[in-house]
C-alpha cells in the first residue's frame, strides 16, 4: 500500500520565489530546506512514486519530506509526498477554503508563500510595484502598480 500523493495544482516553476517562501516559512517557525537530488522521507523506505528526485524540501521535524519531480509538459516541478496521518499538513496545512483540495490544503502554507513570491518577482521584472497587505487569516492580498512592460 502507497500514500504517496501527487499534488499538482501547484507548478513550481520559479526556484528562487521557492527558496524565498521557505525562508519566509523559516521565520514563521517551519524548520525546512531545499536540497537538490535527494529521496524524501516516507511511511515506507522506497516507497512507490517517491524516488529520487530533483529537488527535495526537507522537513527535519516531520516524520516525511516533500519531494519535486520534473513535469516536463507543465515546465515545472510538481509536488509528491506522503500526506498519511496529516503529518505534513501540521506543519505546512491550511484551511480548505472549497477553491482546492484535502492535498492541496495540507500543503496550502508553501503553497501561498510561493505565489506571493512567484507573482511578486515577475511583476517587479515587468516594471511593477507590488505592496502585500497580509489578511488577519494569514492571507495575502497583492496590490499591483505600474504597466507593465
Amino acid at each position: 500500500m502507497s500514500h504517496t500523493s501527487s499534488v499538482d495544482a501547484i507548478v513550481f516553476t520559479d526556484l528562487h520565489a521557492l527558496q524565498l517562501a521557505l525562508s519566509d516559512l523559516g521565520k514563521e517557525g517551519v524548520k525546512c530546506s531545499l536540497t537538490k537530488n535527494g529521496t524524501p522521507r516516507a511511511y515506507y523506505p522506497n516507497q512507490a512514486g517517491l524516488g529520487p528526485a530533483d529537488y527535495v524540501i526537507n522537513l527535519p521535524d516531520c516524520a516525511y519530506d516533500i519531494g519535486l519531480y520534473k513535469d516536463k509538459e507543465r515546465k515545472g516541478y510538481v509536488a509528491r509526498c506522503d500526506l498519511f496521518a496529516n503529518r505534513i499538513g501540521h506543519y505546512l496545512g491550511a484551511n480548505a477554503t472549497g477553491n482546492e483540495g484535502q492535498e492541496q490544503a495540507q500543503l496550502g502554507k508553501l503553497f501561498n508563500r510561493y505565489a506571493v513570491h512567484a507573482v511578486t518577482r515577475k511583476a517587479v521584472s515587468q516594471g511593477m510595484t507590488v505592496r502585500r497587505i497580509p489578511g488577519a487569516d494569514g492571507s495575502v492580498r497583492l496590490v499591483l502598480g505600474g504597466i507593465a512592460a
